[in-house]
């Protein structure tokens, strides 16, 4: 792939402005046309920065230049100078979903071509790409958001609170599955769910308050959306979902949900290893919690912070953050915490030390806090157990215990049978990896035999 870098004419942001005027319209509702912030049009043109391709045609579109903007835009590659192609019809099938909309009623319209995009050009979505950075701006204008948008709908059908319980419920029962059965048992019928029922409901009459109550329930589908692609392994799709979900969640004034799926960021960037990111992730999720008051949802983000600092080595760092986390989490009064945060148990936050541990390479540590993260209800989280047996099969590992390793991860072999959760075969995968030079050990080999056809299916 080459290195790319853009040229655009010196007269781009001059013409840019004298379009846009002729058509009458402001910076903020252009922005709103192409889904891009007003700010970064301002910086356009005035000639502070220089436009993007993609961005050139979008503007050609919205202001019906004919291809005047475009032409006056172009890639060429770092390495050679040679000037690089990038069609209109490329464009026009670039993934949505990484834009932080301006105001909520262009975050409503990126969510649903969000939506629609994955159900009519899944090939394309399920291939895009994933950049733990791209999360930052998103979280920035989160924490920058004043909160006080006004969301009353003017469409034909009459919404109420019987709707908004609907979509509370079904996403539930979707979140109950999810959670029994993993991401890719549930993915496709709640991408359905939003790109049907629930964009009828937010395209609706409503008023603010039952507006804000619908958008906060829409926020947490697609956050759900959001954590079922994570877990199906599609992460460039998964962090698209995120960042709308946390537009939603901003548009309703929701606080709370905002924290959690600002942790939600973090914690996919800790697993795909990019640390400073995660941890950037989990401050910007802490700020917001303490908006919002909750102390679980307060200590969530400490330990993610730890777990981001534990992946990139900092142990003293780490250490700091578990302390923290910890703290926090004791003082918290459990009855008046969000359904949706049930599942941050001492379990849970057992489980989050045991991989900070095992992330630092100390699996003698780990081992207590793996054994402690087993006591929870294995049924209704039967994915987060199995996640837990291989987090205690890894310490037994790192701890050159090698045969209770294996034995352990028979037993997160067996808790995967019925699971359609990539990140439940990565897991199986890494501890496959770290026992695969002992397979001399009868119970090593045998672990490697029950494991192959799941790892197989990867």
């Amino acid at each position: 792939m080459p290195r790319r870098t853009v040229v655009a004419d010196p007269d781009f942001g001059r013409t840019l402005k004298e379009l846009r005027e002729q058509h009458g319209l402001s910076l903020r509702r252009l922005g709103g046309l192409i889904h891009c912030s007003h700010g970064h049009l301002w910086d356009l043109e005035s000639g502070t920065k220089r436009p993007s391709v993609s961005v050139a045609l979008l503007l050609d579109q919205a202001l019906d230049a004919g291809g005047r903007l475009s032409a006056m835009v172009h890639e060429v590659s770092a390495d050679t100078g040679t000037r690089l192609v990038v069609s209109e019809q490329a464009v026009r099938s670039a993934p949505p979903g990484l834009e932080f909309a301006p105001d909520w009623r262009h975050g409503i319209d990126v969510a649903v071509d969000l939506w629609r995009g994955d159900m009519h050009r899944r090939t394309i979505l399920r291939q895009v790409s994933f950049s733990a950075t791209a999360f930052l701006p998103a979280a920035m204008r989160r924490l920058m958001s004043s909160l006080d948008e006004r969301p009353a709908g003017d469409g034909t059908r009459l919404i109420g609170a019987a709707d908004v319980e609907t979509v509370r419920r079904m996403t539930s029962t979707y979140r109950t599955l999810d959670n029994q059965f993993g991401g890719g048992h549930i993915r496709d019928s709640l991408v359905r769910f939003l790109n049907t029922d629930v964009t009828e409901l937010i395209n609706g009459r409503y008023s603010m308050a039952t507006g804000r109550q619908l958008l906060s329930a829409v926020a947490e589908t697609t956050q759900l959306a959001g954590w079922a692609s994570y877990d199906a392994g599609m992460h460039g799709l998964a962090q698209r979902y995120l960042i709308q979900a946390l537009r939603l969640a901003a548009s309703a004034g929701d606080r709370a949900l905002g924290a959690e799926i600002l942790a939600a960021m973090s914690h996919q960037a800790a697993f795909l290893r990019a640390s400073s990111e995660a941890v950037d992730l989990a401050r910007a999720a802490s700020r917001a919690a303490a908006e919002a008051g909750i102390a679980a949802i307060e200590a969530e983000p400490a330990v993610l912070e730890a777990q981001g600092h534990a992946v990139g080595g900092d142990e003293k760092a780490c250490a700091s953050a578990l302390t923290r986390a910890e703290a926090i989490f004791d003082k918290a009064d459990r009855t008046s915490e969000p359904q949706w945060i049930g599942y941050f148990d001492e379990s849970y936050l057992a489980a989050k030390f045991g991989h900070c541990f095992t992330a630092l390479g100390r699996g003698d540590i780990a081992q207590r806090f793996a054994a402690r993260s087993l006591d929870m209800d294995g049924r209704q989280y039967a994915r987060g157990r199995q996640f837990n047996l291989v987090l205690l099969a890894v310490a037994h590992a790192q701890s050159g215990e090698l045969e209770e390793a294996a034995r352990v991860g028979i037993d997160a072999v067996e808790a995967c049978e019925g699971l359609y959760s990539i990140r439940a075969r990565d897991y199986l995968t890494d501890l496959a990896d770290r026992l695969s030079k002992h397979v001399g050990l009868p119970t090593v080999r045998d672990f490697a035999e029950r494991a192959r056809p799941i790892l197989e299916n990867v």
